[in-house]
Parts: structure tokens; sequence; C-alpha cells
């Protein structure tokens, strides 16, 4: 088996995230070149702890980890964003969510409680501005012709609550072209 990496994920509230989802499934079905990443399995990508293998994160480390994001994370106010439109891009097509300053803060507090444990340099991934991805290329495809469809199957959009992260393993599914992940622990925002 592959190697899985920490990380911690916003996962969207399946009823929320549902009619945006049901917009664009049709035209992710459609499209040969991109591997739809199954519903349950969509989340919004907070920290990725890189360069050691689950397999080597020692158990006071994971109960390091969840703790430190525990005490930083505890303080922070749930906040909610709007999840869309969905964007055709070099290697996914994602959904925007914006505003992005709550997340963006979420996402700097997550990392400075990992960072506390695993070191600076095993927290500096960047996902680019917060986003959810419906699927990730499979092969080459023009994103032109993509977003055009993606932009004509609807105008829809949905506020998605942010009040908790979950801190995963997580694997990547080669053959597939889909990430799925166990759930390590859920750590609530402040309501």
């Amino acid at each position: 088996m592959e190697w899985t990496l920490l990380h911690v994920y916003f996962v969207p509230d399946p009823v929320e995230i549902a009619p945006v989802v049901d917009a664009y499934r049709d035209v992710l079905d459609e499209v040969d070149c991109v591997a739809r990443q199954p519903d349950e399995w969509l989340h919004a990508t907070v920290l990725m702890v890189d360069g050691i293998p689950t397999r080597d994160v020692t158990e006071q480390q994971r109960a390091d980890v969840e703790q430190q994001l525990r005490q930083v994370l505890g303080g922070l106010d749930a906040f909610t964003v709007t999840c869309g439109p969905a964007l055709a891009g070099r290697s996914s097509i994602a959904l925007d969510l914006v505003p992005d300053k709550d997340f963006m803060e979420l996402v700097t507090l997550a990392k400075t409680a990992a960072g506390a444990v695993f070191g600076k340099a095993a927290v500096q991934y960047s996902g680019g501005r917060p986003h959810i991805s419906l699927g990730y290329a499979t092969g080459d495809g023009d994103s032109g012709i993509i977003q055009t469809t993606l932009r004509a199957a609807t105008d829809l959009r949905a506020t998605l609550t942010v009040d908790a992260v979950r801190l995963v393993d997580t694997h990547f599914d080669r053959d597939l072209v889909q990430f799925r992940w166990e759930d390590l622990a859920v750590i609530p925002l402040k309501r």
C-alpha cells in the first residue's frame, strides 16, 4: 500500500453542498478527461503535513497535533462561505469558497498548531485560494470548453457552514484519481 499523509480538512455538510454538486453532476460525468470526486469525499484542504508519512507519525505526535489544533482552533468562531461557481483549471474542476478571509485565518492557525509539533517545513504546502475539488484531471482536455459548459450548467451557489475541521489520514488512489481518508479527530470551532 502507498504511504498516506496527515491532513486537516473542512468537510462540507452534504445537505448544504448537494444542490451545487447536483447541478454540475451531468457535466462532470460527460467530461472524459476528469475523474469525479465522489460526494462523500468532497473536502477543502486546510493543511497538509508534508514529508512525514502517517506511518512514521508517533502516537504522541498525533495526540500532540490534535491537542494543538483543539487549543488553537477552539477559540475561532464558526463562519460561512459561499460555494461556487465551478472553475475548470489545469488539474481539477473546483468550487470556489468565498469570501476567503475567515478560511485563510483557519489555515494560518492550523499551520501554527501543526507546525508546533512537526516543524514549519512540514506545513508549507499551500492549495491556493480555498476550494473544493469536484474532479481531478486524468488526461488532456480543453479547460476553456469545459468552463463554458460548467458556466452554462447553473448559476447556483450554496452557503456552507464551517463549524469544524477534521484531522485525517489521507490516501490518494492513483487508479481512480480520488482522495479518501480515515477520520482521526473532529475539531469543532466556537459556535
